[in-house]
């Protein structure tokens, strides 16, 4: 495709290329008539030139410009009907993807991954709201903002093109395979919970540092995602707690039905685990996180802990010992060698131990009581004998009266 760096798109001077995809490349431009910065998405010639996919590009770009959330990249104005070029103009986000940042290694710990996707979830429950399928969820279309504020772009942009249309001449999916809800490789209509299942592969990747349907190829990894075969999370990340385990489970399920319904149902799971932690204020949690990445998951991982030892207790307190052993492996999982929590584990060893001597030490009273009683009968039973040998030959037995002469 031509660049248009140094061109005008109405009223729009086309300034430097951003990126480039399989439907689009974008460019950094300015709003001659605000002058302000802008984000110019241009459609490929290929999709651009079919009448279709300028009406799609219309009616998604109308949908996505109602949505107003602080998580979602704002749509200003999108080409008419007969415009030379097709193309999306939006706000300018000043920053990188959240890509780039995954590419460093896994969010730890994995309660920073729950907080982006939190973020996210929040984003799309708007969007599920108004009718808006995003349909295209990966960590390429979010935005990390220089101030550290996540944004949510590129809504409805995959249904310019149907599944069918998404394969190209060499045989590779343009899009994101890895991260298709099995509904929308099979063709079917992708409702809310189709942004659920790609949201949760987000999840599984910020976690792990890889993507949970993961092939050699293409046709593997589609294969991998209809299978519904991927690796239990905690195998990989021993700090992962069964809870945040369940959410992403949820939201990987096969079975659309199984999942969350829509987004919504994910942000406010993960809200009530966020908050149960202390972080009730995600979205500064997270400003304050990319400020400085390094010391906030030290601070972080202290928190967790702390909040964690405290409801082991809790829960001991309460007799709910497997919950408090569940919480103490979160615990020496993120500080191996914490020492209240090891001394916690010590006692409730203790108590196991003090229970099962105590059950042992029953049993063998119960049998202690059964031998002396068994003892008691034969000795009652040998000093009748020996009584009743000892009567002389006329005596009467007990109920009987002796004969007179």
């Amino acid at each position: 495709m031509t660049t248009l760096v140094g061109r005008h798109i109405g009223r729009y001077r086309i300034l430097e290329q951003l990126g480039s995809g399989g439907m689009s490349v974008v460019y950094k431009g300015l709003d001659t008539a605000l002058d302000r910065e802008v984000a110019v998405k241009v459609l490929h010639p290929h999709l651009a030139g079919k009448d279709e996919s300028r009406r799609r590009l219309a009616r998604e770009a109308r949908a996505v410009a109602k949505l107003h959330h602080p998580n979602i990249l704002e749509v200003f104005d999108f080409s008419a009907a007969d415009a030379q070029d097709a193309f999306i103009v939006t706000e300018y986000i000043r920053g990188q993807t959240l890509k780039t940042f995954l590419d460093e290694g896994p969010m730890d710990p994995p309660e920073l991954a729950a907080m982006v996707i939190h973020e996210l979830a929040a984003a799309l429950a708007h969007a599920h709201e108004s009718g808006v399928i995003h349909r295209d969820l990966k960590p390429e279309n979010v935005m990390v903002r220089e101030d550290g504020v996540l944004k949510l772009m590129d809504f409805g942009i995959a249904r310019l093109m149907d599944i069918e249309e998404r394969m190209t001449v060499t045989g590779t999916l343009v899009g994101s395979p890895a991260h298709m809800a099995p509904e929308i490789i099979e063709g079917l209509e992708a409702g809310p919970t189709a942004d659920v299942f790609s949201v949760g592969i987000m999840f599984y990747a910020a976690m792990t540092g890889r993507l949970p349907f993961s092939a050699p190829n293409t046709t593997a990894t589609l294969k991998r995602i209809l299978d519904g075969d991927y690796e239990d999370a905690r195998r990989r990340v021993p700090a992962l707690s069964d809870e945040l385990a369940d959410i992403c489970a949820i939201c990987l399920q096969r079975d659309p039905e199984r999942r969350y319904p829509d987004a919504a149902r994910l942000r406010d799971a993960l809200a009530d685990y966020l908050a149960g932690l202390g972080f009730a204020r995600v979205g500064e949690e997270l400003v304050s996180y990319f400020a400085d990445p390094a010391s906030y998951r030290k601070l972080a991982r202290q928190r967790i802990v702390a909040t964690l030892l405290e409801r082991s207790e809790r829960q001991l307190a309460e007799k709910r010992t497997p919950r408090a052993l569940a919480s103490l492996n979160q615990v020496l999982a993120l500080d191996t060698t914490n020492a209240r929590a090891l001394a916690l584990l010590k006692s409730i060893q203790r108590a196991q131990r003090i229970k099962t001597w105590r059950r042992r030490g029953l049993r063998l009273g119960v049998g202690v009581a059964a031998a002396g009683l068994l003892g008691l009968g034969g000795w009652k039973a040998r000093h009748a004998n020996d009584a009743e040998a000892t009567l002389p030959p006329d005596a009467a037995t007990p109920g009987q009266v002796a004969a007179t002469p």
